[in-house]
């Protein structure tokens, strides 16, 4: 429950705010890590679930271009597929016509697999869909902004970590232990 009295339950509801967006991020993250057995008595990690969701909506990608969809390296891609086709959800093989360029061929076990994940994302976005279509227009603006601007704030993540660290360095070595 938010409480906001004045300056200081404005800065308190803030830090609760911040508190809720993190431990949304850590379930999210633990989702992530957590390998799922869609019934074949194999555990697919996200990784590997989220190719198998590249290669099934576009399957007439290279690996390259399924790396760069998914924000990946050309080498990760490869040593997921390796992963991928030892336990028979995708085969590798030529493009139609151009047998230089390698793209990625679920397998029936990738199709179950693909179908699964579809049927999950289908679910779990209909639960938010329902949810947010009872805010009124403002809020939906609301949220949609704060959400924006959070997808700046870890944007730009990486780069304040890299820059606060080598202030936080030079700190230390011009102050004596």
């Amino acid at each position: 429950m938010i409480h906001n009295s004045g300056e200081a339950g404005s800065e308190a509801a803030a830090t609760e705010i911040v508190d809720l967006i993190a431990r949304l991020l850590n379930k999210a993250a633990a989702i992530e890590r957590e390998p799922i057995d869609i019934g074949h008595g194999v555990l697919l990690h996200a990784s590997e679930v989220h190719l198998i969701d590249a290669a099934g909506r576009h399957p007439d990608e290279s690996v390259s271009e399924i790396a760069s969809r998914l924000g990946i390296t050309k080498g990760a891609v490869s040593q997921t597929v390796k992963k991928l086709e030892a336990k028979g959800y995708l085969e590798r093989g030529g493009r139609e016509g151009d047998r230089k360029t390698v793209v990625l061929h679920l397998t029936d076990r990738g199709r179950e697999a693909f179908a699964w994940h579809r049927l999950y994302h289908e679910t779990v976005n209909r639960r938010m869909a329902e949810e947010i279509a009872g805010f009124d227009q403002d809020a939906a603006r609301n949220l949609r902004r704060v959400l924006e601007e959070l997808e700046g704030m870890l944007e730009s993540c990486p780069a304040v970590r890299k820059a606060l660290t080598e202030q936080f360095l030079e700190s230390k070595r011009k102050t004596p232990e």
